[in-house]
């Protein structure tokens, strides 16, 4: 087995977070407005920690002469967006009081961390030395995901 190293483990950690809010906000009646409300801005909150984290820590160490780092730090990039748009649009149905499906984002969203567990945070964990790791893992624990 593949030894999983510590970006792509405390990433994975997040994303198992964000798709357990999800799973709560599926579950909630489409009748409780205001647990819908509640639940999804809860969902939104991490979303947004989550893409912060990623944007302020784990995107900058990217390698520039790598066209296949750059390739993959670009669809990610892509991915926040689309994600982010998305979201919006959920919270504007939420806010007609109406309950969005939540098929198309999930579809991104688990596109989305597939790309990232599965090839951009391994290619980091392998490439940046152990001191360097530690200290992106350290700087993401504070922000309290």
């Amino acid at each position: 087995m593949k030894r999983v190293g510590p970006i792509t483990f405390l990433m994975i950690k997040h994303h198992e977070k964000i798709n357990k809010i999800l799973l709560d906000f599926e579950k909630v009646s489409d009748r409780d407005f205001s647990e819908l409300k509640r639940t999804f801005e809860k969902f939104r909150k991490k979303v947004d920690l989550h893409f912060f984290i990623e944007e302020l820590n784990i995107f900058p160490v990217s390698d520039s002469r790598n066209p296949r780092e750059i390739l993959r730090l670009k669809n990610l990039v892509k991915d926040h967006r689309d994600l982010r748009n998305v979201v919006r649009e959920m919270e504007n149905e939420i806010s007609e009081a109406r309950k969005p499906k939540t098929n198309i984002l999930r579809e991104l969203l688990y596109a989305h961390e597939e790309r990232e567990v599965d090839g951009f945070y391994p290619l980091l964990d392998e490439r940046l030395p152990e001191n360097a790791k530690k200290k992106i893992v350290n700087e993401i624990n504070e922000n309290k995901f």
